[in-house]
């Protein structure tokens, strides 16, 4: 019984033997078949080339795709090369502030003080776009802080000195203005102004105003009111003018009791080819004597000073 199991365990062992041994032979017969192929397998230079040039036309042709509206594809070197200078940027917030667009201005004029800080006509266009804005105040200390950091005697520091000096003077108007708007008032008057409001663009402007009649006066004569209205425009070459303007017209004709409550009065004016609007003054009178006024801007009080005489 023994004898039995060990002849079949031997017969086991030497199968399982018989098989690796075949397995071993059909694996080198593998290997050497591989062998013999290999060279199909190998790299071919000309392959190489061919894939190398399809690359190439590959890259050419995404590089040469038409780029979506607003992008650009530059290189870091290239990105600062086509970056708008600051000549340039000078140049475009010009144009935009004549425009009337100042905040598109101020953030050029920005990007230019950002690639040059120390750059004088920059600081010199940024004082003059306040002032175009009406930014008194503000316009005021950029040419103070002009001042203070171009060299002395120079044209900037001249600029700025006498700048500076306009807009103080500018400043006292406006003091003198409110107070000769806080003396009407006080006086006794038969007509005064509510309110004034300025509509459309630079093309085509209307200015309303808002008169009531003052209590007390009992009824009013309208054929003893009368309305002065002068507009003022800048030329191409800056001198402040005149503008032309249509007749000034009552909607509902001017208030003569109290109780007409408000009345408006209108105008327009016709800002010449190549002009800027300027400004106004605005005066109403009753029996010859003053009553009211407004002039818009303020400063246009002193600045009226600059028109040639006639």
């Amino acid at each position: 019984m023994n004898e039995g199991k060990v002849r079949t365990w031997l017969w086991a062992a030497a199968g399982l033997v018989a098989i690796q041994v075949v397995a071993l032979l059909g694996l080198m017969q593998m290997r050497s078949g591989d062998r013999e192929k290999g060279q199909e397998w190998a790299l071919d230079p000309k392959a190489i080339a061919a894939e190398a040039e399809r690359e190439r036309e590959s890259s050419e042709a995404l590089r040469n795709l038409p780029l979506p509206e607003g992008s650009v594809r530059l290189s870091v070197a290239a990105a600062k090369a086509a970056a708008p200078q600051v000549e340039e940027l000078l140049a475009q917030a010009r144009d935009l502030q004549n425009r009337g667009q100042f905040d598109l201005a101020e953030k050029l004029l920005e990007q230019a003080r950002w690639q040059d800080p120390k750059h004088g006509r920059v600081k010199v266009a940024a004082a003059l776009l306040a002032e175009a804005r009406g930014d008194t105040a503000g316009a005021w200390q950029r040419w103070r802080d002009l001042i203070q950091a171009s060299e002395p005697g120079g044209a900037v520091r001249r600029l700025a000195l006498a700048r500076s000096k306009i807009l103080e003077e500018r400043v006292r108007l406006e003091q003198v203005a409110r107070q000769r708007e806080e003396s009407l008032a006080k006086n006794p008057r038969k007509l005064a102004l509510v309110g004034a409001e300025e509509r459309g663009s630079e093309g085509k402007r209307k200015v309303d105003w808002q008169v009531r009649a003052i209590g007390g006066g009992g009824r009013l004569d309208g054929r003893q009111v009368a309305v002065r209205v002068s507009f003022f425009e800048r030329g191409e070459n800056g001198v402040l003018q005149k503008s032309q303007a249509v007749l000034a017209k009552w909607e509902q004709g001017p208030p003569l009791v109290e109780k007409d409550g408000v009345r408006v009065v209108s105008c327009e004016p016709r800002t010449s080819v190549g002009a800027r609007y300027a400004g106004y003054t605005w005066q109403i009178y009753y029996a010859g004597e003053l009553q009211d006024e407004r002039i818009q801007p303020a400063s246009l009080r002193g600045v009226l000073r600059e028109m040639p005489r006639s």
